[in-house]
C-alpha cells in the first residue's frame, strides 16, 4: 500500500530567533486552531521585530483563535479593516517601507504573559493605568467621561485632527507622547490623546470588545495585554501579508 505524502508544515520561529528568515516572509498560511495573535508591523531598521513597532507603546490588542480563524479567507487589506485599521492608515505605513504580518502563539497564560482580557473600556483603562503606573492617577480620575465622549467631540476640543497629527509624529508638539502628557494639564482631552498617538486607541475603538471597520460594522474580539518582544512568545509564527495578490489564510 502506498504511503500518502506527507503535508507540508508552515515554518515556525522559537525563543531563540529574532528576525523572521525569507522562508517566513513568503510563507502562504499560517496556522490559526487554538492560537492568539495579532497583525504587526515591520520594518528594515526594527532589531529584533516587537509585537509593536511603537518603542513606548506599553500594551497591545490581540486576537484569540475565533478572531483569527473569521479573518483567515479574507485579503489582506480586508484582514485589516476588519480588525480597526483605515485605509489612509494601511496606505501611509506601506508608503513608510513597514510590511505587515500575521503573528501567532500559543494561547498566553498569566504567568507567561501578564493578565490579558476582553479590550472593553474597562479593562483597557485598566490595562493602560498598570502599565503606566505615571497616569493612572488620570486614568481614574477621567474613565467616565472617556467612556461616555465621542471621538469627534475630543478631536472638536482639541481643534485639529488627530490623524493628522500622528502622521507628522512627534515633531509635532501637538503629538501627545508620554512626557508631553505629564507637562500638559491633564484634561480629558489630553489622555485622549495619548491614548489615540501612544497605545493606539484609534478614531474605530468602541470599547465594547469588539473591533469596527471604517463603516461601523463590528469586526472580531479583541483582547488587552502586556507589550513583549515576539522573543518572549515561544513558539511563534509570522506570515506576511500580500496585498497585491490578495492572500489568503488558511483556517
Amino acid at each position: 500500500m502506498m504511503k500518502k505524502p506527507a503535508k507540508a508544515k508552515t515554518a515556525r520561529r522559537d525563543s531563540k530567533s529574532s528576525t523572521p528568515n525569507a522562508a517566513n516572509k513568503s510563507a502562504p498560511i499560517a496556522r490559526t486552531r487554538g492560537r492568539y495573535g495579532r497583525i504587526i508591523r515591520l520594518h528594515p531598521t526594527m532589531n529584533p521585530p516587537a509585537m509593536t513597532e511603537e518603542a513606548d507603546r506599553r500594551v497591545v490588542m490581540v486576537m484569540g483563535p475565533s478572531g483569527l480563524k473569521s479573518i483567515a479567507d479574507k485579503p489582506a487589506l480586508t484582514m485589516l479593516s476588519s480588525i480597526g485599521y483605515t485605509k489612509a492608515y494601511v496606505k501611509r505605513k506601506l508608503a513608510e517601507g513597514f510590511t505587515f504580518h500575521l503573528l501567532t502563539f500559543p494561547k498566553p497564560t498569566e504567568k507567561t504573559y501578564g493578565r490579558m482580557a476582553i479590550a472593553t473600556w474597562t479593562n483597557t483603562l485598566a490595562a493602560i493605568a498598570a502599565a503606566y503606573p505615571e497616569i493612572a492617577h488620570l486614568v481614574k480620575l477621567h474613565a467616565g467621561e472617556l467612556k461616555c465622549t465621542s471621538f469627534g467631540s475630543f478631536e472638536k476640543q482639541a481643534g485639529f485632527s488627530f490623524a493628522a497629527v500622528d502622521k507628522t509624529g512627534a515633531s509635532d508638539p501637538r503629538f501627545m507622547n508620554l512626557s508631553r502628557l505629564l507637562d500638559s494639564p491633564g484634561s480629558a482631552c489630553d489622555l485622549r490623546r495619548f491614548l489615540y498617538h501612544v497605545t493606539r486607541l484609534s478614531e474605530l475603538y468602541n470599547g465594547d470588545g469588539r473591533t469596527r471597520t471604517e463603516e461601523g460594522d463590528p469586526g472580531v474580539r479583541e483582547y488587552i495585554m502586556a507589550n513583549r518582544p515576539l522573543t518572549e512568545l515561544g513558539q511563534y509564527e509570522l506570515t506576511a501579508l500580500n496585498f497585491a495578490s490578495g492572500q489568503k489564510l488558511q483556517g
